[in-house]
């Protein structure tokens, strides 16, 4: 893991403030004596929340006149709502931080008419911890295996059919002949208490860290099934747990299956709207290595069972640059296999 120390991060700053001029309000004084907002694409308790709050405790600290950061909820659309108002209301001055769904760049590759940005002109800042989708059922479930869904139907929660619990679903059906059964309109953590109830038995579209952070004892009770992995690279603690890339049965396939994991490792992403000036993008981009090297933060992270293992805010914006380049044929191929049918 790479890291940055706060001294390092603050020379750096200073670095980019001198190199820009003095005519105008310097970057380092701009957070001085400011509130952050943290505006939180999805609900309150959620790992996508959990994360963006642990980060958010920190941060502040490593920007230049430690500005408070307030964190604030705004679920909806998986993401796209608070994108949405990242990109066309939010202040651009660097005032407003989106923790956002891993999936918000995804959704304008595949032409979802809610998206009303360009994530290009998003500027990423950082995430937090890289780690793969699980699909789980209950550990009283019939079916444990992803062989066994093959065979056998399973009811799967989900908010919505195009969240990446729907989706996940909908490319296990199409692509590798799961007999998965969608059910969705669930919010936020009443997946988790449906699976428990009984009503469902399983659930897609979850990290594995996510589900470390939320049920920390179903994971070390061994209540979950894991039954495959998605995203890029296999998780090193699922190793006996099938990886969807491998289960491909074609190129075709893999490239449909890639441009869905690509999104896996933008994790729990960080970013700033457009149009924020460039200093103030690498302020924020010093501070978010910083903070992911203090000791402070590492020691809230360890209560959290959080697996620190940052992917830095250059790197995701090359990932989202891709991933907004993909071939329109694929982009049509892999839209039928991301639609989930009865």
């Amino acid at each position: 893991m790479v890291s940055i120390a706060y001294r390092g991060a603050h020379v750096l700053v200073a670095a980019i403030v001198l190199a820009a001029g003095s005519t105008e309000l310097r970057a380092d004084d701009f957070y001085t004596k400011r509130q952050i907002k943290l505006l939180i694409g999805n609900n309150a308790g959620t790992s996508y929340d959990l994360s963006a709050r642990l980060v958010g405790r920190h941060l502040g600290r490593h920007i230049p006149g430690e500005p408070t950061i307030l964190p604030q909820n705004m679920p909806g659309a998986s993401g796209v709502i608070a994108t949405n108002y990242a990109y066309n209301i939010a202040p651009k001055d660097g005032s407003v931080i989106v923790a956002t769904v891993q999936t918000v760049p995804q959704r304008q590759v595949l032409g979802d008419e809610n998206v009303k940005f360009d994530a290009a002109k998003l500027s990423w800042i950082g995430n937090p911890a890289s780690s793969v989708n699980v699909m789980v059922t209950w550990h009283t479930a019939p079916v444990k295996t992803f062989e066994a869904a093959l065979r056998q139907p399973t009811l799967m929660a989900a908010t919505t059919r195009d969240a990446s619990s729907g989706i996940e679903v909908a490319l296990a059906n199409n692509l590798l002949g799961a007999k998965f059964h969608l059910v969705p309109g669930y919010k936020g953590n009443e997946i988790d208490l449906a699976m428990e109830r009984g009503e469902v038995q399983g659930r897609a579209g979850q990290s594995w860290d996510g589900w470390k952070i939320t049920h920390p004892d179903w994971v070390e009770q061994k209540k979950l099934n894991v039954l495959v992995q998605v995203g890029l690279n296999p998780s090193k603690e699922l190793k006996d747990v099938p990886h969807m890339l491998a289960l491909a049965r074609s190129p075709e396939q893999r490239r449909i299956m890639e441009l869905y994991s690509a999104p896996i490792t933008l994790g729990r992403p960080l970013f700033v709207g457009p149009d924020v000036p460039a200093e103030r993008i690498a302020i924020l981009r010093a501070a978010f290595r910083a903070t992911m090297s203090d000791p402070a933060f590492l020691a809230d992270a360890k209560k959290l069972n959080y697996d620190v293992d940052p992917v830095w805010g250059e790197e995701l914006q090359a990932i989202v640059a891709r991933m907004l380049a993909t071939p329109p044929a694929v982009v049509a191929k892999a839209k039928d296999a991301m639609e989930y049918r009865n």
